[in-house]
C-alpha cells in the first residue's frame, strides 16, 4: 500500500538528489537556495574529529527558521556566515538534534566565494512525533582551516497537526427498552498539540444522555482516553437496531465521528403497543390507455417477540401498465413476491425472495426464491442459501441455487470456507460450482490482509481462482487494495475475470480530506469476447465551516467491448471514454440546505462495424445542477435545476434544461395531520423536444387506523395510442393496526404503591407506571396500570429497578409476583454513652457499632455511622421498626438501656430516636486471699454501689 507519507518521502528524496546533482555540477541558484560548487584541493584530505585543544573560538549566528509538518521533509536554505565568505576550504557539518534526521551527507566542503551571498541547501526530516511549535532541528557548524567555528542553528516551526480519532467499541451493544445502556469508546490524540475535545451525541427520538461529561476532555499528544456514555432508552422503543452518533469537536470544528449501533430487545411488557405494524392497502389507477389496474398489498414490520423483528410483504394485482405502475409507486404500493425476513441480534432468516453473497470466488449476488439463514456470534458465523432462480419470462424454467459459508475466529485470525452450486436462466444464463478457502489476518498499521483460493467450474470450463485484499478502516482514513482472478467472470457469478481495485480516503486536516479510487477489469461472456473497463476518480474537499463543504471532482472512465464473431468478416466492437472535472458546494443552515455542482468534460465513442475500420466521435459534455430547499419533520420542499450541453460534429450546441419544484410529506397546517405532496417539472430537451410533469397528492388520516391517499399526475412521457397525454389519477385506501407481540412463557404481576406498609397489594393502592422490572438479564416496563410481564428464568427472583422509581420511593419486595414500592425517609439514631457514676467518663469509639432496623415482616435494614455518636438509615420505607444493636466489635463492651423506642416512618421527613448505651458493670472484691477463693461481689449498676465498699 502506497501511503501519503511514503509518497511525500519519495518526493523529498528525489528533490534532494536533484539538489546534490546541481551542487556537484557547480550550478548557481537563486539567493533563496544557492548551490555552490565545492572547491577542494587535490592534496587536501578532510580532517578527522578535532581534539579539544585544537578547537578555535566558536560564535553563534542568528538562527535560520523554516516551517514544516510532521512526517515531511523540508529543504532549508542556510546562509554562509559573512566571516567565512572569502575563506577557502570551509568545512560544514550538519548536526541533527533530537529525532530530526538529515537526508544526505552531513559533512561538506565549500570553496571561497568572492562576491555575493552563498547558501547551502539541507534536507531535514521532521519526525512524526514532533510537537507543534518552534524546535531546534539541527546545527550547521561552519569551520575554517584556522580553527574558527561559526554555528548557525536551524529551527523548524512545526505546524499544528490536529488529528483526533474516535474509536468505538467493536463488541456488540445490546440494550433493554426502558433501561440504560453504556456506549464505550476511546478518544485518541494523534496530533502534535494538547487539545480540548468536546463530545456531542446525536440520539434517536426520546433517548437521553444521563452522565455525559459536561466539560471538554483535555488530551496530551499521543494520549488515549476511554469514555463511557450512559444513555436512557425509552420504555416504548421497538426492537431492532437504533443508531447513536458520536462526534468530536475541537474549537467548533468536527474532527471525528462514528455511528454506533444499539440492538434493542425485549422492548416492553405492553404487547399491544410494541408488536409489528400491519398495513393492508388496496390501490387503483388507470394506465396510459385508460385500462384500470388494481393492486392489493400487505406488510408487517416490527417486533414479533422479544429480540426478534419481522419484515413481511406480499402483493397481488392485475398486469400493470407503465403509467399505472408509476402511480402505484407514488402511492407507496409495489408489486413483489411474498417474502418474510426475521431478524435478531444473532442472525437472520429470510423466506421468499432472497439473495446473498458468499465470496468473490464462490459467488456474488445470487438472487432467487427460497430460504436464507445467516447466524453470527462474536467468534463464528454461518450462512446457508437454498433457493430457485427467478423464473424465465416465457418458459417459466428455474434453476437451483445452493450455497454454504462458515467462518471461525482463532485469536486475531479468521478462517472461512464456502461451497456453492449456483445457476440462473435468461438470455445469458450463469453457472458456477465452486469450493473456496479464505484467511484474514491482522497486518501492520492496523490493517487486515485477506486472501482466498477456490476451484471454479463454469459453463465454459474450469479454473483456479484467487483473490487478495489489503484493507484498513479507521475513523479518519480508509485504504483498500484488491486483486482478483476469477475464471469464468461475470458469467460465473463474479464481478469480472480479472480485477484490480484501489480505494483511498484520507482525513488530511480537521477540515480537509481527499478520496481517490482507481480500477481496471477484464472480462468475457457468452455475448462479448472481450469486455474491458478502467478508470479513476479523485475528490479533495474542504469544510469552509462545519455546515459548508467545497469539493473538486476529477474522474475518467473507459469502457471497451467486442462482440463474438457473427460472420467470417470479423467481430463488432464499441467503446466509450468519458473525462470530467468539476466543483461542488454543499451547505446547510438549520433546516435549509443548498447543493450545487458544475462539471466540464468530454465523451469519446468508438464503433467498429463488421469488417470495417474504427469510427471515433468525440463531443464535449458539460452540465450544471443545483437544488435548494427546506427539510424537517414537517416535510421537504425543494427547488431543482439542471443544464446539460453537448456539441455535435458540425459544432451545433445542443442543450437540455430541467427546472422544477417538489414537496414531499408536507404537513398542512390546521387540517389535523393531513400531508400533501406535489411536483412541477419542465424539461426542454435536445432540439425541439419538450416535456413536463405536473403532480399533486394528499394523504388524509381517517379514524381507527384508516387513511386515504390520492395522487394525480400528468406526465408527457406517458401517452395514449392517439398521442394524447392523459391525467393519471391513483387512489390508495389503507388500514394500519399494531399487533400484539408473541411472547415466550413469563411472569405477570403489578408494581404498586404500598401506602400502608403491610407488604401486600390492597384494592385502593395504585400501580406505578413505567417502573422497570428485572429478572437476571431480562427486563420489562410496567404499563400505565403498573402491570408488567417478564420472561427469563422462572427460578430467579424478580426485582424493581429503584433507579426507575420517583424520588423518595423504594422497593419493599414481592408478594405473589406483585412488587410493592413505598415512600422512604432517612432515620437517625442518636447514641448516648452513659458515664460511670463517681468513677470516670467513658470514652469509646462507636465507628464499629452495627445498628439494625427490623420491620414487622422480619426484613432488615442496616445503618451507617455518619458521626461519632450518630447512626443513619438512608432510606426506610413507611412502617414501624424495632431497633437492634450489635456492639460486639466495639472496644468497650456496651449494652443498650431498655426499653428501646420503636422507630416509626410515615413519609419523606426524617425521623430520629435517642438510645442510651450503658458501659460494662463493675465487679468488686475485698482484695484479700486468692481471687478464685473469694465470692465475687454482686454485679451493680454504676449508681447502685454496695454499702461498705469504697470506690
Amino acid at each position: 500500500m502506497i501511503t501519503a507519507p511514503a509518497l511525500r518521502a519519495h518526493a523529498a528524496g528525489v528533490l534532494f538528489a536533484i539538489l546534490v546533482a546541481v551542487q556537484t555540477a557547480g550550478a548557481q541558484s537563486t539567493p533563496d537556495v544557492a548551490h555552490v560548487a565545492v572547491a577542494r584541493p587535490s592534496s587536501y584530505s578532510p580532517p578527522g574529529p578535532a581534539s579539544d585543544s585544537a578547537k578555535g573560538p566558536e560564535t553563534t549566528a542568528p538562527a535560520v527558521v523554516a516551517t514544516g509538518a510532521p512526517r515531511s521533509y523540508q529543504v532549508v536554505s542556510i546562509p554562509v556566515p559573512d566571516a567565512l565568505l572569502h575563506v577557502a576550504n570551509v568545512g560544514i557539518e550538519i548536526v541533527p538534534r533530537g529525532e530530526f534526521v538529515v537526508l544526505g551527507p552531513r559533512t561538506r566542503f565549500l570553496g571561497a566565494v568572492s562576491t555575493g551571498k552563498a547558501r547551502i541547501a539541507v534536507t531535514l526530516g521532521i519526525p512524526a512525533g514532533a510537537l507543534a511549535g518552534r524546535l531546534i532541528a539541527a546545527e550547521a557548524r561552519f569551520s575554517s582551516p584556522a580553527g574558527e567555528t561559526v554555528i548557525v542553528p536551524v529551527e523548524i516551526d512545526v505546524s499544528l497537526v490536529r488529528e483526533i480519532l474516535l474509536r468505538p467499541t467493536t463488541t456488540p451493544i445490546n440494550g433493554q427498552a426502558g433501561s440504560d445502556v453504556f456506549l464505550p469508546f476511546a478518544i485518541v490524540n494523534s496530533g502534535n498539540a494538547r487539545e480540548k475535545v468536546d463530545v456531542r451525541l446525536t440520539l434517536p427520538d426520546g433517548w437521553a444522555a444521563r452522565d455525559l461529561h459536561k466539560g471538554p476532555v483535555t488530551l496530551e499528544p499521543g494520549e488515549t482516553i476511554k469514555r463511557r456514555v450512559r444513555l436512557s432508552i425509552p420504555a416504548l422503543s421497538s426492537t431492532g437496531s437504533s443508531f447513536v452518533g458520536v462526534e468530536l469537536f475541537v474549537q467548533g470544528a468536527s474532527l471525528g465521528s462514528a455511528t454506533m449501533t444499539v440492538e434493542i430487545f425485549n422492548s416492553s411488557s405492553i404487547g399491544r403497543q410494541s408488536g409489528p405494524l400491519l398495513v393492508s392497502a388496496i390501490s387503483h389507477a388507470p394506465d396510459e390507455t385508460g385500462r384500470p389496474n388494481s393492486l392489493f398489498t400487505l406488510s408487517a414490520t416490527g417486533a414479533l417477540f422479544d429480540s426478534v423483528r419481522i419484515d413481511a410483504r406480499a402483493s397481488h394485482g392485475t398486469g400493470l401498465g407503465a403509467a399505472a405502475s408509476n402511480a402505484f409507486a407514488r402511492l407507496g404500493s409495489y408489486q413483489s413476491s411474498a417474502s418474510v425476513v426475521l431478524s435478531a441480534p444473532s442472525g437472520q432468516l429470510s423466506l421468499g425472495n432472497t439473495g446473498a453473497s458468499f465470496s468473490d470466488l464462490t459467488g456474488l449476488y445470487p438472487y432467487g426464491q427460497g430460504v436464507l439463514l445467516d447466524l453470527h456470534r462474536s467468534d463464528w458465523s454461518l450462512m446457508g442459501l437454498g433457493a430457485a432462480s427467478m423464473a424465465a419470462p416465457i418458459s417459466g424454467k428455474r434453476e437451483p441455487m445452493l450455497g454454504f459459508r462458515a467462518a471461525r475466529q482463532f485469536g486475531e485470525m479468521q478462517i472461512s470456507s464456502s461451497i456453492s452450486h449456483l445457476a440462473d436462466v435468461g438470455s445469458s444464463p450463469r453457472r458456477l460450482d465452486a469450493v473456496g478457502l479464505g484467511v484474514a489476518i491482522p497486518s501492520p498499521f492496523r490493517s487486515t490482509f485477506k486472501t482466498e483460493i477456490a476451484e471454479r467450474r463454469f459453463a465454459g470450463g474450469t479454473g483456479f481462482g484467487w483473490s487478495s485484499e489489503l484493507v484498513r478502516i479507521d475513523p479518519d482514513r480508509n485504504e483498500q487494495i484488491r486483486v482478483t482472478h476469477a475464471p469464468g467472470g461475470s458469467d460465473a457469478f463474479a464481478r469480472a475475470t480479472n480485477e484490480i481495485l484501489v480505494n483511498v480516503s484520507e482525513q488530511l486536516t480537521s477540515r480537509g480530506s481527499v478520496g481517490a479510487s482507481a480500477w481496471r477489469t477484464t472480462d468475457a461472456t457468452s455475448v462479448f469476447s472481450s469486455l474491458k473497463s478502467n478508470g479513476f476518480s479523485l475528490r479533495p474537499q474542504y469544510a469552509v465551516r462545519p455546515s459548508t463543504t467545497v469539493a473538486i471532482d476529477a474522474r475518467s472512465y473507459l469502457f471497451d467491448a467486442s462482440s463474438r464473431l457473427v460472420s467470417t468478416t470479423g467481430a463488432e466492437g464499441f467503446g466509450s471514454k468519458e473525462n470530467q472535472i468539476g466543483i461542488s458546494v454543499s451547505s446547510s443552515i438549520r433546516q435549509y440546505f443548498l447543493n450545487s455542482s458544475a462539471y466540464l468534460g468530454n465523451v469519446s465513442r468508438t464503433i467498429t462495424p463488421l469488417g470495417q475500420q474504427v469510427i471515433t466521435e468525440r463531443t464535449p459534455r458539460n452540465y450544471w445542477m443545483t437544488n435548494a430547499g427546506w427539510s424537517n419533520g414537517g416535510g421537504i420542499v425543494e427547488v431543482q435545476a439542471r443544464v446539460e450541453q453537448t456539441r455535435d460534429r458540425v459544432g451545433f450546441v445542443n442543450q437540455q434544461t430541467i427546472v422544477g419544484v417538489r414537496g414531499e410529506q408536507v404537513v398542512v397546517p390546521w387540517f389535523g395531520g393531513i400531508r400533501a405532496e406535489g411536483e412541477l417539472q419542465r424539461v426542454e430537451g435536445f432540439g425541439s423536444e419538450k416535456s413536463a410533469i405536473v403532480r399533486a397528492g394528499v394523504a388524509i388520516p381517517l379514524v381507527n387506523g384508516f387513511a386515504l391517499k390520492l395522487d394525480v399526475e400528468r406526465n408527457s412521457i406517458f401517452r395514449s395510442n392517439s398521442g394524447h397525454v392523459p391525467w393519471i389519477v391513483g387512489a390508495r385506501f389503507e388500514h394500519v393496526i399494531t399487533l400484539p407481540m408473541l411472547r415466550m412463557p413469563g411472569t405477570s404481576g403489578y408494581v404498586y404503591e404500598d401506602l400502608n406498609g403491610n407488604g401486600r397489594r390492597d384494592d385502593a393502592e395504585p400501580g406505578v407506571a413505567s417502573a422497570i422490572v428485572r429478572r437476571g438479564s431480562e427486563s420489562a416496563v410496567a404499563d400505565k396500570n403498573g402491570k408488567y410481564r417478564l420472561g427469563g428464568d422462572l427460578r430467579q427472583a424478580i426485582m424493581v429497578d429503584e433507579a426507575s422509581l420517583p424520588e423518595g420511593w423504594s422497593a419493599i419486595g414481592a408478594s405473589k409476583n406483585d412488587l410493592g414500592v413505598t415512600l422512604s425517609a432517612s432515620a437517625i439514631v442518636e447514641l448516648i454513652v452513659a458515664a460511670r457514676s463517681g468513677i470516670s467518663e467513658v470514652k469509646v469509639d462507636l465507628s464499629k457499632a452495627h445498628i439494625i432496623a427490623r420491620d414487622t415482616a422480619g426484613r432488615e435494614w442496616a445503618a451507617k455511622m455518619t458521626g461519632p455518636t450518630t447512626a443513619t438509615f438512608e432510606a426506610l420505607p413507611i412502617g414501624t421498626y424495632s431497633v437492634e444493636f450489635d456492639l460486639s466489635d466495639v472496644s468497650e463492651p456496651l449494652v443498650a438501656r431498655s426499653p428501646v423506642s420503636k422507630l416509626v416512618v410515615s413519609g419523606k421527613e426524617s425521623k430520629s430516636i435517642s438510645v442510651t448505651l450503658d458501659p460494662r458493670p463493675i465487679r468488686m472484691w475485698n482484695g484479700g486471699g486468692s481471687q478464685r477463693n473469694k465470692a465475687p461481689a454482686s454485679d451493680q449498676r454504676p449508681n447502685q454501689a454496695p454499702s461498705g465498699t469504697r470506690p
